[in-house]
């Protein structure tokens, strides 16, 4: 099972997004609503996705209410993701349990962004620092966790495939 760090992305490329996200509230989740061992916590996530009633892959919420910051996920993803993808999820100031990434379909990128030091990425036991470091892997065959060691703010992307893309065809 491959873990590609990727070359270092200038954090300019991030600067507009920051400021977009620091103008909005990204929503909180909780455990009665979201993935159970994560308590709570405040992410999104913008591209397709399945219906939570409907079972349909379609635009999420995230993106039709804040185009802007999905049409800027999209710019950066294009910029540093090395395979097609259908969904962007953005972490703010999480920190991850032990889980595996179960809905995922094939490879994961990661990168981190903010004003933060610590809350490294750990994958398959190994550290990594995904800030401006895109970080490449299967996150539903490989466990990953989040030190617990977070200073600052802290936003972190992971683009993916939800689905096998024939949904998008």
């Amino acid at each position: 099972m491959n873990i590609n760090q990727l070359p270092e992305i200038n954090p300019e490329e991030f600067s507009e997004l920051y400021c977009m996200l620091n103008q909005i509230t990204i929503p909180l989740k909780n455990s009665t609503n979201s993935r159970r061992q994560f308590g709570k916590h405040r992410s999104t996530t913008f591209g397709f996705t399945r219906g939570r009633f409907n079972g349909k892959y379609q635009l999420s919420q995230s993106s039709i209410k804040y185009p802007s910051i999905y049409k800027e996920l999209k710019r950066i993803g294009d910029l540093i993701c090395p395979f097609a993808y259908t969904s962007m999820h953005l972490n703010n100031n999480v920190i991850c349990p032990k889980h595996k990434d179960c809905n995922n379909v094939g490879d994961s990128l990661l990168v981190s962004f903010g004003d933060y030091n610590g809350c490294n990425i750990v994958v398959d036991g190994t550290e990594y620092d995904t800030n401006c470091k895109p970080i490449v892997f299967d996150g539903k065959l490989l466990e990953h966790y989040n030190t617990n060691d977070l200073i600052g703010n802290k936003y972190s992307l992971i683009y993916y495939n939800a689905h096998n893309n024939t949904f998008l065809q």
